[in-house]
């Protein structure tokens, strides 16, 4: 399996990228600084750049890869476009190419329950909203695009130890929920070896 990761030296992109290689996978990964990067693998391929440079992404789109996972995240208490910006230059380059796409989305873009819809609605009052609102932005361009996708939403993630087990629904019943990171890392991976397709699951503890 030939992998493309975005996002790999955030929290969870370091996980899954531990994971990936862990299973003999090859990978390549998409960075802004090589010198971030410590882990050293016979199976890794780390590439400099960034998600706006489409040149630099047309050219790796060239590999054929069989999944692209992307976990391309900002800070979700400050606006920003950068997961809406990657999710259309991903729909740009690679809609076309017949793999599948793996990537986290919010909770805000499940299906809710009448509590849940009353939850998000409170946390868009808050500096939240950003986060929520870029996200939304990403994944109206995935749904609406060839890639056949599989979405997990995440609530707030918060460091702290993996724990290997966390609850999977469909729905948001509401609360206030939380992950960590390499939780989120094991429920993208987990995707992997699943036939899964245009799907949104969310997780949380």
């Amino acid at each position: 399996m030939n992998i493309l990761l975005l996002g790999a030296t955030g929290r969870v992109g370091e996980a899954i990228m531990k994971i990936v290689l862990q299973k003999g996978l090859k990978l390549t990964i998409l960075v802004r600084n090589k010198n971030k990067i410590t882990l050293s693998d016979a199976n890794l391929t780390v590439v400099e750049g960034d998600v706006y440079n489409h040149a630099l992404l047309k050219n790796l789109s060239e590999n054929n890869f069989d999944v692209l996972i992307n976990v391309v995240g900002a800070n979700p208490l400050k606006p920003s476009t950068l997961v809406a910006d990657t999710a259309k230059v991903v729909v740009e380059i690679f809609d076309q190419k017949p793999m599948r796409y793996l990537a986290i989305t919010g909770i805000a873009q499940m299906e809710k329950s009448f509590f849940g819809k009353i939850s998000i609605g409170i946390l868009k009052l808050t500096p939240v909203k950003h986060a929520i609102n870029d996200h939304q932005n990403a994944y109206n361009t995935i749904i609406e695009s060839n890639l056949n996708y599989s979405l997990v939403a995440c609530p707030y993630i918060v460091d702290g130890e993996t724990k290997g087990t966390f609850k999977k629904k469909p729905i948001f019943s509401g609360g206030f929920k939380t992950i960590h990171p390499g939780d989120v890392a094991i429920a993208i991976t987990d995707e992997l070896n699943s036939n899964n397709s245009n799907t949104i699951t969310g997780i949380w503890y």
